[in-house]
């Protein structure tokens, strides 16, 4: 570009072409460099459980992922997501804890999933707001969709319910499993159906045994 097209007087000062298209590209690559300096660091690390291989992954706020393993290359594919919020660091010892409780709780101990939980992979403000409600179905209970958007705020937001199930970052501690459909169907279960049914069993022979005592 010559220099006569980037001054058009001396009274004009500077007009660079594109300034303003310049500027925004150089401002959103300085964004995306502080938003991965500014990362939280997790220990991550894949658990065995009665459930199948889970990617775990956890915060200084808690666990912040417990994603159903599928095969090598959805272990791929999630760590790439993960990586986009957060600073990954393997750390087996960390995270196998939580293989701990799981199985405790399939074993009928009700209290033993004792994580604290971080929703910031959440994909929106909303499905975070579901997720906290979720939090508040007890053990050996279940809720539809439905019910579960009113409680939220969204009395006609079933699907929008039901995509905040599909994405919770955190099943099992988040309990997305002890949501049904309005017809008392199951739903749908990124864990697959079978280990949906093995935490409502397990939730339910918890509940059973107590009210006997």
């Amino acid at each position: 570009m010559k220099m006569e097209k980037l001054i058009r007087s001396p009274g004009d000062g500077f007009k660079v072409e594109g300034l303003e298209e310049l500027l925004r590209q150089a401002r959103r690559r300085v964004d995306g460099a502080l938003k991965q300096v500014r990362r939280p660091a997790a220990a991550v690390g894949v658990i065995k459980s009665p459930l199948g291989d889970l990617l775990v992954a956890m915060t200084a706020r808690g666990i912040v992922l417990n994603h159903y393993l599928v095969d090598d290359g959805d272990l791929a594919a999630t760590l790439e997501q993960a990586r986009l919020q957060l600073d990954l660091v393997e750390d087996p010892r960390t995270i196998k804890e939580v293989g701990a409780e799981i199985r405790r709780y399939l074993a009928g101990e009700g209290t033993a999933l004792r994580q604290n939980i971080d929703l910031s992979l959440a994909a929106s403000p909303f499905q975070q707001k579901v997720l906290r409600k979720l939090q508040d179905v007890p053990r050996g209970a279940v809720v539809s969709y439905q019910a579960l958007g009113v409680a939220a705020g969204a009395p006609k937001g079933a699907r929008a319910v039901g995509n905040a199930m599909h994405n919770n970052p955190v099943p099992i501690y988040v309990p997305c499993h002890r949501v049904i459909a309005s017809d008392g169907g199951l739903g749908g279960y990124g864990g697959g159906l079978e280990n949906k049914k093995k935490l409502l069993e397990a939730e339910s022979a918890r509940v059973q045994r107590s009210l006997k005592l």
